[in-house]
């Protein structure tokens, strides 16, 4: 079975909010583990086995220094957090924001990438996450310089520490990079790539059907490491913008923008396509998070309940 994971809690109302704190600027990174913590039990009681947890979790500027600092000031409370997880059998997953991408022009931005992606790397590994538990980043890079955003993505994956080499992985987008790109990025350096269907509904200029793009993104994973997939589905609520006079003005959703819940006839239709593919996890992006995979799960039992069955 297939677990189904989230991105942001909204549903625990005591620490733990949305997946982030408020004011964060200056917390200690034990501080912030509490927070995890707390997600954590939440997570349990609702059978959720899959977390992506916020990618803010150390201090930048803090007195404690550097991430390796703050990880052994922590000690006490990231070896409660790695009994915790493996008590719970959660997978974890990071996804930093979209100024984290080695193929950026940049040489400073993409240095200060790469370093984040070291101390997020040294995070995973002292919490004891396994194999699975990856580092999700996208390719970077402006204007039409795709081939060359690639290439220095590879080259730049080849400055980092073998470990967190091992952590990294790349998602295609809906904009400029899209699976083939991925894949191509994959030959030369062998990053596993995270397929994510609403990315590839808005970018699919090869024209392939989805059965097949989704068997060729699970095909670079590694033996006996489970993929990671991504699903949510495209908003179709408008947006109302407060007017100074008169009424508000009505905004439409961006392209991609995600939905607050996820489409069920959707889900189950891309479970439909994937039969016969490797088994893999999936982390719904919703903006209500882990209300909307309660919602999900309900629905399937519901309107689909054969696909109910494959998913925990």
């Amino acid at each position: 079975m297939m677990a189904l994971g989230i991105s942001k809690i909204l549903g625990c109302n005591r620490l733990f909010q949305a997946g982030v704190h408020q004011s964060t600027a200056g917390v200690h990174l034990s501080i912030r583990l509490l927070w995890v913590i707390e997600a954590l039990h939440y997570l349990q009681a609702h059978h959720i086995r899959f977390y992506r947890l916020p990618d803010d979790l150390f201090a930048p500027g803090a007195e404690s220094g550097s991430a390796a600092n703050q990880i052994a000031g922590a000690a006490a409370m990231i070896d409660e957090v790695r009994s915790s997880i493996q008590t719970m059998a959660i997978r974890l997953s990071m996804h930093p924001s979209p100024g984290v991408a080695p193929g950026i022009a940049d040489d400073a931005a993409a240095a200060r990438a790469l370093a984040s992606i070291e101390s997020l790397a040294l995070l995973l590994d002292a919490l004891g996450a396994d194999r699975e538990s990856v580092i999700v980043l996208h390719i970077g890079g402006e204007g039409n310089d795709g081939a060359a955003a690639i290439e220095r993505f590879a080259a730049r994956f080849e400055r980092l520490s073998p470990a967190a080499q091992r952590r990294v992985a790349v998602e295609h987008d809906g904009e400029r990079f899209g699976l083939f790109a991925a894949l191509r990025l994959h030959r030369f350096t062998g990053i596993p790539v995270i397929f994510d269907a609403l990315h590839f509904q808005l970018r699919n200029p090869e024209r392939v059907g989805l059965s097949e793009a989704l068997g060729l993104a699970l095909a670079t994973w590694s033996p006996g490491v489970r993929p990671e997939v991504h699903f949510s589905t495209q908003r179709t609520e408008a947006h109302l913008k407060p007017a100074t006079r008169g009424a508000p003005q009505v905004m439409a959703p961006r392209p991609g923008q995600h939905s607050d819940f996820i489409n069920p006839f959707e889900f189950a239709a891309f479970l439909t396509a994937a039969r016969g593919l490797p088994p893999f996890d999936v982390m719904l992006e919703a903006k209500a998070g882990d209300l909307a995979l309660l919602r999900l799960r309900d629905d399937l039992r519901r309107y689909a309940p054969e696909c109910a069955a494959l998913v925990r």
